[in-house]
């Protein structure tokens, strides 16, 4: 059985999904208790999020450029892309800063409850998607190129440069969209011309 491009990120997303709420659950434990058992652990999970994140950001970006999405569910993707970004960002932050110290200060927990947010809804999006709309799933037209390499023992060549290909142009297209404001779409609908107004 052979891995489609856009598989990548369904295979990687519960690694920040689980580890960042049993990171920070586990220094507030630590917190709550002071005992280092439960500040150790934390600090370690964090990490481990931290790179689960970026795992799951870039294989996400590979998978925004495989399917096939249009309207509302360009603007949901839109949206699950950005927060996803920034609750990596956030979670690569918290990681390097707890490298530095043994225990979480509060600025630290209340910026993993945040995160904690963030990825619950980004999560709540992704499962719209596919399970909704179909983005994704090539029964129900989600898939933009069927024909993507397929990570095979022979193809593993072309298919590396394919996710790469994908990763610089959904970092393309990031950038683009964000200079047209589109930073959560699905969450803020633009102001309509009152003169275009029915």
């Amino acid at each position: 059985m052979a891995l489609h491009l856009q598989e990548l990120h369904p295979a990687l997303v519960h690694l920040p999904v689980a580890l960042l709420p049993l990171a920070v659950g586990s220094d507030l434990v630590g917190a709550i208790t002071g005992r280092q058992a439960f500040r150790t652990f934390g600090r370690q999970a964090i990490g481990l999020a931290a790179l689960g994140a970026v795992g799951a950001v870039v294989t996400g970006l590979i998978a925004g450029e495989e399917v096939n999405v249009e309207g509302r569910e360009r603007d949901m993707l839109m949206t699950h892309r950005n927060l996803n970004v920034t609750a990596m960002a956030v979670a690569l932050a918290m990681a390097t800063w707890r490298r530095k110290h043994d225990a979480p200060a509060p600025a630290y927990l209340l910026a993993g409850l945040a995160g904690i947010g963030v990825v619950s809804y980004t999560a709540y999006i992704g499962g719209q998607l596919v399970y909704m709309h179909g983005v994704g799933v090539d029964p129900a037209k989600g898939v933009w190129r069927p024909d993507a390499p397929q990570l095979r023992r022979r193809q593993w060549w072309a298919f590396l440069r394919e996710a790469i290909v994908d990763v610089w142009h959904g970092i393309r297209h990031m950038g683009e969209e964000l200079a047209q404001g589109k930073v959560v779409p699905a969450l803020i609908k633009p102001r309509r011309d009152s003169a275009n107004d029915p």
